[in-house]
């Protein structure tokens, strides 16, 4: 069984945070050191996210639909407006619309296909289950 924070966990973070770090390197060029620095990783993992060892998922097409939050948070993280608390803030806010938009829900449906047979509405939005 997959319950949708694992879908969460293994897919989505680690696919907004290497967008996040692409950004933030290609847009705004800071370096691999002032990257992780801000994000409060290693270097050598900003280095695996650039490579695409990390949060190189199979849910790209779905994860577009993000890109302009993703970029809306590079640029404040640049300008060194967020402090760390803020920035995680920010990624639960990008997860939730993506639950609103039934993006996870699809993305668990991929990873648990045999949920589908069953009815499954467990990512829906409550109001809407």
């Amino acid at each position: 069984m997959r319950p949708p924070c694992e879908v969460v966990v293994k897919e989505v973070l680690p696919a907004i945070r290497a967008m996040l770090v692409k950004e933030l390197i290609e847009r705004h060029h800071l370096s691999q050191v002032e990257v992780a620095h801000k994000l409060g990783i290693t270097q050598p993992a900003v280095s695996q996210y650039l490579r695409m060892l990390r949060g190189a998922g199979r849910g790209g097409t779905l994860l577009k639909n993000i890109k302009k939050h993703v970029q809306e948070l590079a640029d404040d993280i640049a300008r060194g407006k967020l402090k760390h608390k803020q920035i995680i803030e920010r990624y639960c806010m990008i997860c939730h619309s993506m639950g609103q938009r039934e993006i996870i829900c699809l993305l668990h449906m991929r990873a648990a296909p045999y949920l589908k047979r069953e009815g499954c509405k467990i990512c829906l939005p409550r109001d809407r289950s």
